[in-house]
């Protein structure tokens, strides 16, 4: 290669280095195996990192009166809130159909509408207008709430359409609907009591299908996955108790955001984008520092798209594993699972040292079997292994002397179990290596 080339393959690496970064690499469908509709319409993990799931339709069935006489005697289909411990266990209360609070019992008729995570670790699920607090380690009610009544209707707990909340860290929580128009956002207290109107109907537009809120209050980003919004910033100095018009800004103009939800372990912002240009990729996640208003990482769906629309995310209490799920699709998983890499891991990482290069195995994620291309500048004694993430030897797949040259080397996992392996190449004192997922 000449030196021109180097210099401009170096130059490409580093520019991909920059933007795609992608720390979060796929691991498998979750759960693994599991039959659940696709359709997602929120996902959110507890307290205690179980994994709760909820798709748009009807999923499940409830057997109900239809008589009059008090014996139940025809099934009825019904919408559902499954629950998942980390390992895809299902948990004894899963899944919940029928919600009860303050001895009222609401069976999940009409389309859910999201989920999210309050500070004490419990579930807020949406149902269409009206939101539940879960108990997470009883899968029991434990309150019920409509933020946006309609005037006229004679039915207490009918309203307008509502999205997935979020929450500040004394567990104000933060709402708004659908139909962004037909309504401000609220918010209210730990206890559900309503405290104001923080944002005037006047200053949003379109449609909606979550909120996310700062930590400590101040700021609200408001979500919008029509027009060419992206994020909408209301900024309040003093929180619930300040004034949000003081600063308002937009972020990522023609981003269609449908989903956003922050990651404990950065204190990102990620973002899930339904729409391909203005820079952007469908189903896609992108994470923001929202100290600098960048975009320091991503995250894509993993295979095929068919429609699919990024509709909920949420990370385990460490912040090193994301699941994703997508809505618009029966023939996709419901959700994905990606783990945390180590910095510097990327993708479609190209290492380089000295003439020597290792690329990115291919496919990636394999089952059983994948290539992995390198290329040696002088000739001399090469190995190329294989190990797992205990540092345990699994394979050599070189082991002698090559002349310089570009080569591709096999890789079959058939015996080996689903997880992250790392691949290293050594050669004349260069050291390369990356790594690769197994997924069966």
């Amino acid at each position: 290669m000449t030196k021109i080339g180097t210099l401009f393959l170096t130059v490409l690496v580093m520019a991909s280095f920059a933007f795609a970064q992608e720390s979060y690499q796929f691991v498998s469908e979750f759960p693994v195996g599991n039959t659940l509709d696709a359709y997602g319409q929120g996902l959110a993990v507890d307290g205690a990192g179980n994994i709760w799931y909820t798709p748009y339709y009807a999923s499940d069935s409830v057997e109900v009166d239809t008589s009059g006489d008090g014996v139940a005697d025809e099934w009825q289909k019904c919408r559902a809130i499954y629950a998942f411990q980390p390992d895809g266990t299902p948990l004894p209360f899963s899944p919940i159909k029928i919600i009860t609070v303050d001895g009222v019992a609401d069976t999940l008729w009409n389309s859910n509408r999201g989920l999210r995570t309050d500070p004490n670790g419990d579930i807020v699920a949406g149902s269409w207008c009206v939101y539940y607090r879960i108990n997470h380690e009883t899968g029991e009610g434990m309150a019920k709430l409509l933020p946006y009544p309609r005037p006229d209707t004679e039915d207490p707990w009918d309203g307008e359409s509502i999205i997935a909340a979020d929450f500040d860290a004394d567990g104000n929580m933060f709402v708004n609907a659908v139909v962004a128009t037909v309504g401000p956002i609220k918010a209210f207290d730990a206890d559900w009591d309503f405290i104001d109107d923080v944002v005037p109907v006047d200053r949003l537009a379109g449609y909606s299908r979550n909120i996310s809120v700062s930590a400590d209050g101040n700021d609200i980003y408001f979500c919008n996955f029509t027009g060419s919004y992206g994020l909408v910033r209301f900024h309040s100095n003093d929180g619930v108790d300040g004034d949000y018009l003081t600063q308002v800004d937009s972020l990522f103009e023609g981003m269609a955001v449908e989903t956003s939800n922050w990651n404990p372990k950065t204190g990102y912002l990620w973002v899930g984008s339904r729409n391909d240009g203005n820079g952007y990729t469908s189903c896609t996640w992108y994470a923001v520092n929202t100290a600098t208003d960048e975009i320091v990482d991503s995250l894509k769906w993993n295979g095929e798209l068919d429609g699919a629309l990024p509709r909920g995310t949420d990370f385990s209490v460490t912040g090193d594993t994301a699941y994703v799920c997508t809505f618009n699709s029966w023939n996709v998983d419901a959700m994905q699972m990606f783990t945390l890499q180590p910095t510097g891991i990327w993708k479609y990482k190209r290492t380089i040292a000295n003439g020597y290069s290792l690329d990115q195995n291919y496919p990636n994620p394999f089952n059983p079997t994948t290539t992995i291309p390198f290329k040696i500048a002088k000739a001399g004694f090469t190995t190329l292994k294989v190990y797992n993430t205990l540092g345990q030897e699994v394979a050599t797949l070189i082991n002698n002397d090559l002349q310089p040259g570009e080569y591709k080397a096999e890789f079959d996992g058939s015996r080996l179990a689903s997880g992250t392996y790392i691949y290293e190449l050594r050669v004349n004192g260069a050291k390369l290596s990356g790594r690769m997922n197994l997924v069966k």
